[in-house]
């Protein structure tokens, strides 16, 4: 390395000009060096975010940022750290706000003193954003009335975020939540949830992350909370097989609450896997998971020393649409499940109608149903008690 401290800047922009055109993200595997430098996201919004970066290397690395046109140094990203030793999955890299109009593009370039390698990053410009496609089913005058499984967002101390992914050519949308900063997780996470979503065998992709809507705001998800609390999903990684961005979004730190392991494995598992059988029996199943907090709330801390609050209990209010159905095309039905361990699965005494849920959260749930069905169609749904219906049972 002493070589290199006596090398001018014009020498070392030189080079890794020289390094982009011989090497790609991945070296050869019959490279000794395997040096490798990797991001999840290649491509991100306009938006000021912030994502990991891969290093794969075999003794001391040094990492730099150079504009991918002119090799120049970028003043609009920087990185975490700069230089170590061996592997590191956690190298953060942050960026600013793109106003511009036009896209751009930084390379990230690893060097080991004898190598160098690179991967890119581009970041849209603000007239370029991607948008999120209406409802992935037949039914396509659904996305008139606006996404069917949000609930009121008037909350003025919630933020209201949504995250999307790309499969086959096309944007979907994959669920949006209200977030307290207060207590570091959402109050509620929304989604729409059908066979395109479910079909596919893409696994746990443990791909554990600050949201990158949110930076170091999030909850910090990668060793677990302090206790003894599991890292509960609001939206079930099971739920989401079709692709790997779109399961790797569940383990985002927003996504996730402290949640008791005997309630999380038992449960509430159950009551995950029964929702993906209403989502497999209909054309789209709307769902709103949640989580009811207080002031008397149990705190845990997060990866960082972050205060998270515990929740009190835990809910879904689930929208069910099937056409072609002899009970109703449309059917409502709300659960409630204190936070503790529970003995046995869930029953009809957890069930409750979407009316009782809206009583005891304040939420008013999937309020874009009415302007689709009608105003006395949609309270007749929010009222009814599932427990008296077969399509729950």
């Amino acid at each position: 390395m002493k070589v290199f401290d006596y090398i001018s800047r014009a020498a070392v922009v030189v080079m890794i000009f020289c390094a982009l055109f011989m090497v790609s993200c991945k070296r050869p595997s019959a490279d000794p060096s395997a040096l490798e430098v990797s991001v999840k996201t290649p491509v991100v919004d306009s938006g000021k975010g912030q994502m990991f970066v891969n290093v794969k290397c075999s003794g001391h690395w040094t990492l730099a940022l150079t504009d991918a046109m002119d090799g120049k140094d970028v003043d609009w990203a920087s990185l975490s750290v700069t230089s170590g030793n061996d592997d590191k999955s956690n190298v953060v890299l942050s960026y600013q706000v793109n106003a511009s109009e036009q896209s751009r593009k930084l390379n990230i370039v690893l060097g080991d003193g004898l190598h160098w390698v690179a991967c890119s990053v581009e970041q849209m410009g603000s007239g370029k954003q991607p948008e999120p496609e209406p409802d992935p089913v037949p039914e396509t005058e659904l996305s008139k009335t606006g996404w069917l499984e949000l609930p009121a967002m008037d909350n003025p101390d919630l933020g209201y975020y949504t995250h999307s992914f790309e499969m086959g050519g096309r944007r979907y949308r994959n669920y949006s939540f209200g977030w307290s900063q207060e207590d570091r997780v959402a109050l509620w996470v929304a989604y729409p949830l059908c066979r395109l979503y479910t079909n596919g065998s893409v696994g746990r992709t443990n791909e554990w992350a600050l949201d990158p809507l949110l930076g170091e705001d999030s909850a910090a998800p990668f060793g677990g909370y302090a206790g003894s609390y599991a890292r509960g999903h609001q939206l079930p990684s099971a739920d989401r097989q079709c692709c790997y961005e779109a399961n790797a979004q569940t383990f985002y730190g927003t996504n996730m609450t402290p949640q008791l392991n005997a309630h999380n494995e038992k449960i509430w598992a159950d009551l995950e896997a029964k929702v993906r059988g209403y989502a497999n029996t209909s054309d789209t199943t709307y769902v709103v998971t949640g989580v009811i907090v207080s002031p008397s709330s149990k705190k845990e801390k997060d990866s960082y020393g972050n205060s998270v609050t515990v929740p009190d209990a835990y809910f879904k209010a689930v929208l069910k649409y099937s056409k072609s159905s002899t009970l109703g095309a449309w059917n409502a039905a709300a659960f409630y499940l204190e936070h503790k361990a529970y003995s046995g699965n869930v029953t009809k005494e957890h069930s409750m109608s979407v009316d009782e849920l809206e009583e005891l959260t304040g939420i008013d749930f999937f309020v874009n149903l009415p302007v689709k069905i009608g105003e006395d169609q949609a309270a007749k749904l929010e009222a009814a008690d599932p427990a008296q219906s077969s399509v729950w049972w």
